[in-house]
């Protein structure tokens, strides 16, 4: 009886801590965004955490509506091939041989990775994993696992953080050193979205107009202010 009852505990132990691994991987960590920290390392995140997630396609959910630094954005290319396989699950990343225990999970995509695999964070996130100096190199080495283990529900009736899975807000980091990156800045805009028919939650550019495609057609979505253009091609940004 005895060792039944270990048995049966060992049983649920496992049950309950094993999540199987959806996919792996070895690249760059860098960041793209930052709810908390709008202004930091000198880059102004505003516009970036304006701009609707790869996950959400139907409730087109902005960084700055989900309120949380633990997006993490993954290949588009391979987030866009199969979204339910990937969208909300549970992301743990290594840096020197440190795993984190921070809640981060897959909700964008991210053009840079599909040439020079990695993932891209909050600056916040990548300031904790590289002990607070992402503000000097932007990025970090870094090993990563994607779990079935849905952290963040994506359009349905319950969005939001899976019960037990972690708050809203993101980690504590201490104040950036000095500024090594570009300032970036975006105004809004009522241009006219180009013609050409694309496929829902695309990006582009339209001149100095940043677009998303909504419905089968682009839609304005920002412009670069006076003296800045639009670059990045499917991952649009102003610099």
């Amino acid at each position: 009886m005895f060792q039944s009852t270990i048995a049966a505990g060992l049983l649920f132990a496992l049950g309950t801590t094993a999540s199987s691994v959806i996919s792996k991987g070895e690249g760059v960590g860098t960041y793209y965004y930052d709810t908390k920290q709008v202004d930091a390392c000198g880059t102004s995140f505003k516009f970036q955490n304006m701009g609707g997630v790869m996950c959400s396609s139907q409730t087109l959910l902005s960084l700055d509506k989900m309120d949380t630094e633990y997006v993490v954005a993954m290949s588009n290319a391979d987030l866009g091939a199969d979204p339910s396989k990937y969208c909300g699950k549970k992301v743990v990343v290594t840096v020197d041989g440190k795993k984190s225990d921070m809640p981060l999970f897959i909700g964008d995509g991210c053009e840079r990775c599909n040439g020079e695999p990695g993932l891209d964070f909050s600056y916040s996130v990548l300031n904790k994993l590289t002990g607070g100096d992402a503000c000097n190199n932007g990025k970090t080495q870094i090993s990563w696992e994607i779990l079935d283990d849905t952290i963040y529900n994506f359009d349905g009736d319950s969005s939001g953080f899976a019960s037990g899975s972690g708050g809203s807000s993101g980690p504590s980091s201490p104040q950036p050193p000095t500024p090594t990156t570009l300032v970036t800045s975006a105004a809004s805009s009522s241009t006219s979205s180009s013609s050409t028919s694309c496929q829902n939650n695309a990006w582009q550019c339209n001149g100095n107009v940043i677009e998303q495609c909504i419905n089968s057609s682009w839609t304005p979505r920002t412009t670069c202010a006076a003296g800045a253009s639009c670059s990045g091609g499917s991952n649009p940004y102003c610099h």
